[in-house]
C-alpha cells in the first residue's frame, strides 16, 4: 500500500542536472520523482513522513522533489504572503527583542576548529571604519543548505546536498563554486513569520527535572507536547510556515560558567549538548507540522554527539534537515529575554524576522534574528 500511495502523488521522469556553473565532469542523468501540486494548493498530495523519500534511491527520509525537481528553497516554501500577513497579528505591543548573542560571545568557539572573531578599527580622514573577520558560525548562526549534506563517515565523495542539486564538493569549496543553494537564496527569499517558543528549560525547572546542558540529554516529542500544554497552547497549535524555537537552557548554563570554564569547555573530549533527540519519532513530529525553520539556544538544535541511527543508518538531524528537507537550523539563539516576556504575557507565539547575509555561494550567516511582540 505504501508504494501505491507514493505512485499516486509522484511523477516519474528522467532529466539531466543543470546548474548555473556546470562542472567539467560529465553530467549524469538523475531520476526525478516529483510531487504534483499547484499554486492553488501547495499541499496537494503532501507526503506523510512514512512516505519519505519519494524514491528509494534518495537518502534517508529525504524530501527531495517534494517541492519540485529544481527547488532551492526547501522548507522556506512554507512561508507565503498569506503566512506572513497572518503572523502580523502577533504584533500587539510593538516590543522588539534581539535574539542574537554577541558576535564575540565565545572566548573559545564551541567548535574549536572555528577561529574566534577578529575585530579591528580602521581610521580614516574624518571617519572611522571597523573590519570584522569571522567564521559565520562563531556565534548565533543560520545553517544554510550548503552546510551539512548527507554523508557516510563524513567522506566527501559520499556528500549529497538538497534535491541532488550539487554534484560534488568542488562545486562548494572549489575555485569556481556554483551558487545553487547558497545562503543568498534564503536572504533574497526573505524570512518572516510566526515564531513559536517551547520552553523546555522553564518546564524542566517547574517539573524538577535536572540535566546538564553539556551532556547529551535528548528532548523528545512527548516532552514538547507536554511543554506546549503547560504553556497553554491548544493540541493542534502549529500552522504551516511556523518557525519553532526551543529553549533548552544551554545558553543560560554556559553564561553562568566562569570565564575559565567557558574557555576550556570546547576541549572537553566528552562534551555533548542537550537538544532534540534524533529519532524517527522526533522527525515525524516535526515533518507533520510543516515548519519553515527550527532553532534553539544550543549548538545544534539536536542533542550531541551525532551518534544516532535513522532507518538503521547513522544519521543526524542536520543531515535530514539540511540535506534532505532543505530546512535550515538557527543555533545559539539568545532566548532568555524572549522567554521571560512571553511567560509574563502568557504567550508562546510572536512575530519573527531573520535577515541573512546576501552573499553568493554562502554556507551560513549570522541570522540577525528579531522577535516582535
Amino acid at each position: 500500500m505504501k508504494s501505491q500511495a507514493i505512485k499516486l502523488l509522484a511523477l516519474v521522469s528522467f532529466q539531466p542536472l543543470v546548474t548555473a556553473h556546470p562542472h567539467t565532469s560529465p553530467i549524469k542523468p538523475r531520476i526525478v520523482v516529483s510531487r504534483q501540486f499547484g499554486a492553488g494548493d501547495i499541499y496537494a498530495n503532501w507526503p506523510s513522513y512514512d512516505q519519505l523519500p519519494l524514491d528509494a534511491s534518495y537518502p534517508t527520509k529525504a524530501a527531495w522533489e517534494v517541492w519540485g525537481a529544481d527547488d532551492v528553497q526547501g522548507a522556506l516554501n512554507h512561508i507565503t504572503n498569506a503566512t506572513i500577513l497572518a503572523a502580523g497579528d502577533e504584533i500587539k505591543l510593538g516590543r522588539a527583542i534581539n535574539l542574537n548573542m554577541d558576535l564575540n560571545a565565545f572566548v573559545t568557539p564551541i567548535n574549536p576548529n572555528r577561529k574566534p572573531l577578529n575585530h579591528v578599527f580602521q581610521p580614516g580622514s574624518g571617519y572611522t571604519d571597523d573590519v570584522v573577520v569571522l567564521n559565520t558560525q562563531v556565534s548565533t548562526q543560520y545553517d544554510g543548505l550548503r552546510h551539512f549534506p548527507y554523508s557516510t563517515d563524513s567522506n566527501t565523495s559520499t556528500y549529497q546536498w538538497y534535491n541532488n542539486l550539487i554534484e560534488n564538493f568542488d562545486q562548494v569549496i572549489g575555485p569556481s563554486p556554483t551558487e545553487v543553494l547558497g545562503i543568498q537564496q534564503a536572504a533574497q527569499k526573505g524570512i518572516a513569520g510566526r515564531g513559536v517558543l517551547l520552553d523546555f528549560a522553564g518546564w524542566a525547572e517547574v517539573k524538577n527535572i535536572s540535566y546538564s546542558a553539556f551532556a547529551g540529554f535528548g528532548i523528545n516529542s512527548t516532552h514538547l507536547d507536554a511543554i506546549a500544554s503547560w504553556q497553554g497552547l491548544p493540541q493542534n497549535w502549529s500552522k504551516p510556515g511556523d518557525i519553532l524555537l526551543i529553549r533548552t537552557g544551554w545558553t543560560k548554563q554556559y553564561l553562568n560558567l566562569t570565564s575559565y570554564s567557558q574557555e576550556i569547555l570546547p576541549w572537553d573530549p566528552n562534551l555533548g549538548s542537550v537538544g532534540m533527540n534524533c529519532s524517527d519519532d522526533s522527525l515525524a513530529w516535526l515533518w507533520e507540522k510543516k515548519l519553515a525553520l527550527v532553532g534553539a539556544d544550543n549548538p545544534a538544535f539536536e542533542s550531541l554527539p551525532f551518534d544516532k541511527m535513522i532507518g538503521g543508518v547513522p544519521r543526524s538531524m542536520h543531515q535530514v534537515f539540511i540535506g534532505g528537507w532543505g530546512q535550515s537550523i538557527v543555533e545559539f539563539l539568545d532566548l532568555e529575554t524572549l522567554a521571560e516576556e512571553l511567560h509574563a504575557l502568557n504567550r508562546s507565539t510572536f512575530f519573527l524576522t531573520i535577515q541573512n547575509l546576501n552573499i553568493k555561494s554562502g554556507i551560513a550567516s549570522p541570522p540577525n534574528a528579531l522577535a516582535i511582540l
